[in-house]
């Protein structure tokens, strides 16, 4: 990454002010009018906003469906561009890294967690969509121009399909419209932190077709320093991108939409932690481990070496790599390339209307770091092996992920008694992963991964009637075949393949007792798929019979969740005071979960083995309520929190059973989540004096997630996140000016933490674990953000 002094770029964002100033007195002088987006989630902060949880489009208070969204004017006020920070203003919503089973804290791979419900495995249990089209990786760093954004909650299966079993987030981009329309935004802050991103668009052929293009340009230096390396930080990152849409309407009754986004990440190394077994502060099984409360980093962490040695040079030299060289990695850190691409049509035949959605993406990255962590203190025992320059373990990873999906549905008018909608749709995913190591007992290591695939074809139907005009039922479902293929890395030949064939329902009933208020109840079930593997084609044939008896089955099948939940939505006070709210209890039954069974022989010593099964059964309950009141004018106050309990009812703790011999997890919390989060912020706006035009304004915000749980052991958490922000400037109709301070109390709550053993340690036996590996979070940045809107 290319260093800029913070005094440089913040002289070049205060250097856009004047241009921005004087385009804004230009439009200003041609008194024209901002236009309102075409999804009418513009306007004040209690504006309204218009969802499509149920694939059409409804404004959010009027869906059965718990829904935390976000509106163009509060994704911009908040600077939300990312899923990370998305995240980070959601109650009952978590991201983490952990679950990959690596010690990173990076943007490869990680997993979206709402409602606690933590996977196991890698499996995802909530899935990422772009204007509906599903992002089969999970991950969207490319695309940052957005109308607003869906995190629905709870089972979407019925209308999203596969891998939306605890949720889904949908996020909706900017349509083109057919008056020119704009938006500049450039932000500098401490720390070589620019951000500057724009777009434009308008008509090409008015009242035909229009187009939006977009480009953002994002660098930043970490906030922590690399104590192995003075003058570096971990934590680098940067992101180049672009979008373009294009909307041809031919006639009022068809409109096509083009939608297209590249993107290339371009990270440095991640900032990662290291707890080792000096800083323990029990034992587990005899053994040191951590309880309670991690401790913070002891002096000298975090450290990584990020040097590309003659050793790291020749690995990524000899590599046999998935991607062209153009794509391969030259540094620590990661390195992604992604494209997404949808086109949707839609046809009004006067009765109903019929929709074509089509989707396809691209993802391809490469991650290498240091596996240990940290830059090792040991000396490396043995020589003499190709590549080798110290203990450290350089380990790299590249995966390639592509999908396709389409789906075609018919919906009727939504101004009668009786709504219905029918639908197809078909996802095909891939993906391909390698691996590249580096340690001084084995020397370089190569390997091809498994190749996943798995092609689902499902049908989908939705019913509403008006029982009265206070009554409605609503009654969902969708029948889905999954086939589930495992292909060997190098030579591509199926090694196991399974279809699962499930019907998942949703049936909601919806009371209004006003125009402005609605309850209602559902029930809903999810299914998420399994694994595309036999456990028992891995271990030795003698153990087999013993699996089969304990309960261990031949494949891995999809896990189901049973969901029971009311709720309710609406308004107050003549719009000043809107609000939801819902209560859930959930039950999660053939969960997949790593376990370590014990296998009893005669006349010899027990035998432990380590398969995948659907021996889990988990029971998930909480409540979720969010609030957003104008109680004077200029006085906006916005709460929100979540509280979501889990608790295991059965099935193995494989990492309890490597610390104390027994896997009983019963009565315990799933890890890797936050019990109880919140969010809250305060603002307070009034007119400015010297320019009528605008307005002064002053921002508080308040975000908190309670301590995670490192395994269903529950012996150790992190520490409570609680992080502050501020900010205050001047803001028009088309233009403001921000200072701001974020996380301004510098909160160092862990953001992942996993298990594991020392392992640059020559000492080290792998019997136990012994040492901790922690996500590190943002530190304290200071800026000023420039907007102009037109």
């Amino acid at each position: 990454m290319t260093s800029r002094s913070p005094r440089r770029m913040l002289n070049l964002t205060m250097a856009t002010l004047p241009l921005l100033t004087a385009c804004g007195n230009a439009a200003f002088a041609q008194g024209a009018a901002a236009p309102a987006a075409d999804n009418a989630s513009a306007g004040t902060p209690l504006g309204d906003i218009v969802v499509t949880a149920r694939k059409r489009k409804e404004n959010l208070l009027d869906v059965p469906v718990a829904i935390s969204a976000m509106g163009a004017d509060k994704l911009d006020a908040l600077n939300v561009k990312t899923m990370e920070q998305i995240v980070a203003v959601t109650p009952g919503m978590s991201l983490n890294n952990a679950t990959s089973g690596a010690a990173r804290s990076d943007r490869s791979k990680t997993a979206i967690i709402i409602r606690g419900m933590s996977p196991s495995v890698g499996n995802q249990t909530s899935s990422t969509f772009v204007n509906g089209v599903p992002i089969s990786d999970g991950i969207v760093t490319s695309i940052f121009d957005y109308d607003h954004v869906e995190v629905l909650k709870g089972p979407q299966s019925a209308y999203f399909g596969r891998q939306t079993f605890g949720g889904a987030v949908n996020l909706v981009t900017k349509e083109p419209t057919d008056t020119f329309t704009g938006d500049l935004s450039a932000l500098a802050a401490t720390g070589n932190h620019f951000d500057f991103n724009g777009a434009i668009g308008g008509p090409l052929i008015p009242g035909i077709l229009s187009f939006r293009v977009g480009a953002r340009y994002f660098e930043s230096d970490g906030t922590w320093k690399n104590n192995a390396e003075p003058g570096h930080t971990l934590g680098d990152q940067s992101t180049r991108s672009g979008t373009l849409s294009i909307k041809f309407t031919p006639s009022p009754d068809l409109t096509v939409k083009l939608f297209g986004a590249i993107g290339k990440d371009d990270d440095g190394a991640g900032a990662t932690g290291v707890l080792d077994a000096s800083q323990s502060n029990c034992e587990i099984g005899g053994n040191p481990y951590f309880c309670g409360t991690l401790p913070a980093l002891a002096a000298g962490q975090p450290s990584a070496r990020t040097e590309v040695t003659p050793g790291v040079a020749a690995l990524l030299k000899d590599y046999s790599p998935l991607f062209s060289s153009n794509d391969n990695i030259d540094h620590f850190g990661m390195l992604r390339h992604t494209t997404n691409l949808s086109a949707s049509v839609e046809y009004d035949l006067g009765f109903a209307t019929i929709n074509s959605l089509t989707g396809y993406n691209k993802d391809d990255w490469t991650v290498l770091y240091q596996l240990n962590g940290r830059a090792s203190p040991y000396e490396a025992p043995i020589t003499g092996f190709p590549y080798q320059d110290y203990t450290d373990w350089p380990l790299g990873i590249q995966h390639k992920q592509r999908d396709f999906s389409q789906e075609f549905r018919l919906t009727s008018k939504q101004d009668q008694p009786l709504r219905w909608m029918i639908g197809g749709s078909y996802l095909w995913q891939r993906g391909d992963e390698r691996f590249m190591q580096l340690y001084y007992f084995s020397g370089l290591s190569m390997d091809n991964s498994a190749t996943n695939e798995s092609k689902t074809w499902g049908g989908f139907f939705s019913l509403a009637y008006d029982i009265t005009d206070k009554l409605t039922i609503n009654a969902e479902g969708r029948y889905q075949s999954d086939k589930l293929i495992s292909r060997d890395g190098g030579t591509y030949e199926i090694g196991y393949q399974k279809t699962y064939k499930n019907f998942m329902p949703r049936v909601s009933l919806e009371y209004h007792p006003s125009t402005d208020t609605m309850l209602y109840a559902t029930y809903s079930k999810g299914v998420n798929p399994g694994l595309g593997k036999d456990p028992l084609l891995s271990v030795p044939s003698d153990y087999v019979d013993d699996l089969l008896a304990m309960g261990v089955s031949h494949g891995v099948k999809p896990e189901t969740l049973d969901n029971y939940e009311v709720g309710f939505k609406g308004k107050l006070f003549d719009g000043r005071l809107v609000f939801q709210g819902d209560v859930y209890y959930d039950i999660w039954k053939n969960k997949i979960t790593e376990s370590t069974v014990l296998i009893p022989r005669e006349n010899s010593t027990p035998v432990f083995v380590s398969v995948f099964t659907n021996l889990g059964k988990v029971i998930l309950k909480g409540i979720e309520l969010q609030a957003t009141a104008e109680p004077v004018d200029g006085l906006i106050v916005d709460l929100a929190g979540a509280i979501a309990d889990s608790n295991i009812r059965s099935g193995d703790c494989s990492f309890c059973t490597t610390m104390t011999g027994d896997g009983d997890a019963k009565g315990n919390q799933l890890p890797n989540s936050s019990k109880y989060t919140a969010q809250g912020s305060v603002e307070y706006s009034a007119g400015f004096v010297p320019l009528p035009d605008f307005k002064w304004y002053g921002r508080a915000e308040f975000n908190y997630k309670s301590g995670m749980y490192e395994s269903e052991g529950n012996y150790v958490k992190t520490q409570a996140s609680k992080v502050f922000n501020f900010r205050a400037g001047l803001r028009s109709d088309r233009m403001s000016i921000e200072a701001f301070v974020t996380n301004a109390f510098n909160n160092k709550a862990y953001t992942s933490l996993l298990p594991d053993w020392e392992l640059d340690n020559p000492s080290q036996t792998f019997a136990v674990y012994d040492t901790m590996y922690v996500g590190l979070p943002e530190l304290r940045r200071v800026g000023v953000k420039i907007g102009y809107h037109f």
